[in-house]
């Protein structure tokens, strides 16, 4: 009997929370399209033709960063460094066993104050750089638990921020370890220096508990987390509940892990997913015109003609701008110079204000 009151209590709870989302997010009516195109959002995208050379040779471009002119981004697991022009300055890192510190990468950030890149490879090293590739250290990291199921890295106000999965025995389940997911503040050394229990944000209905990629991001000079949606049928309703419920007000100990990167005007979410194109999607609220675009395969290209977006990456911590790469294939358009087999070209895109 008291099984069948409690099954009862919980349909009856389910019931009212479905009945309470759907009356939040139904209030007010937001423009929703399922197409898009890239000056629906941006105010600018800048170009940047990649040199290709005997000494640089790339198949593709991700995780691209920038400090100034300097622009820094992977390929093949490998760390590049161009300048803002597109000028080949040099490889950071290198994979060949001819090279004595020879590595395969799994993160890096960009140290701007002392102008280095930490870069963590496959094997629990942090390695340093300076601009000029010249190798400055190493720390091993296989002795330091928390370091061994770091997550993407991020670097904010002279500290490595990452997320960190714990396996923790819980009392509750038979101490049955269970993961829990954390977010890490370290110094550059890689000391803990503070750290808070994550969980995904509540959003007005039942949502999975363990977050999947999930990253670092600033919002009113606070840290958050945010991971991709995995139902992104509903993000517009997600949206909508977060904002009726003032959620998206970053505080200094904020622990919810959002679907949504906060910039200072648009809310967005993307996902690529490279076996499987069409399942890609970018979504972008507007605040200020309320209206959403909800985009599967990802925006269209309409500034350089170079197709779909299936893969738009936040360039900094803000999520103001944003950046993707093109083959030589890709962009023939738009550069009809580019020869095949060419180094990508790099697009930087500004977001509206």
């Amino acid at each position: 009997m008291k099984r069948t009151f409690s099954i009862l209590l919980l349909i009856l709870l389910v019931t009212y929370a479905k009945e309470g989302y759907e009356l939040v997010t139904r209030e007010a009516p937001v423009k929703c399209s399922v197409t898009g195109s890239l000056s629906d959002v941006a105010d600018e995208v800048i170009a940047i033709p990649l040199e290709t050379n005997t000494r640089c040779i790339l198949s593709h471009a991700k995780q691209i960063k920038r400090d100034r002119d300097n622009l820094f981004l992977l390929s093949n697991g490998q760390l590049y460094h161009f300048n803002c022009s597109g000028k080949f300055i040099n490889q950071i890192t290198y994979s060949h066993p001819s090279y004595k510190n020879n590595i395969l990468i799994s993160d890096y950030v960009i140290d701007p104050v002392h102008q280095q890149l930490i870069v963590t490879d496959d094997r629990q090293n942090v390695h340093y750089y300076n601009y000029e590739g010249e190798f400055l250290g190493k720390i091993n990291l296989s002795e330091n638990h928390l370091c061994r199921s770091l997550g993407k890295l991020a670097y904010y106000d002279n500290h490595i921020w990452a997320t960190v999965d714990r396996t923790i025995p819980r009392e509750e389940y038979n101490n049955q370890l269970c993961v829990e997911q954390w977010l890490y503040k370290f110094d550059t050394t890689f000391h803990p220096v503070e750290a808070r229990k994550l969980a995904a944000a509540e959003l007005g209905r039942l949502t999975i508990g363990h977050m999947l990629e999930p990253e670092v991001a600033v919002a009113n000079r606070q840290v958050y987390v945010l991971a991709p949606s995995l139902q992104p049928d509903l993000l517009l309703q997600d949206t909508l509940y977060l904002i009726s419920q003032n959620k998206l007000n970053i505080t200094d100990d904020y622990s919810s892990i959002l679907p949504l990167r906060i910039g200072s005007r648009f809310l967005v979410s993307t996902h690529y997913n490279p076996n499987a194109e069409d399942k890609c999607y970018t979504f972008c609220y507007d605040r200020r015109e309320d209206h959403a675009y909800n985009v599967q395969g990802g925006l269209d290209d309409n500034f350089y003609g170079t197709g779909r977006i299936p893969e738009l990456q936040a360039m900094d911590v803000y999520s103001n701008s944003y950046c993707y790469s093109k083959s030589s294939e890709e962009v023939k358009q738009s550069f009809p110079d580019r020869k095949a087999g060419d180094n990508p070209v790099v697009f930087i895109v500004k977001l509206k204000a």
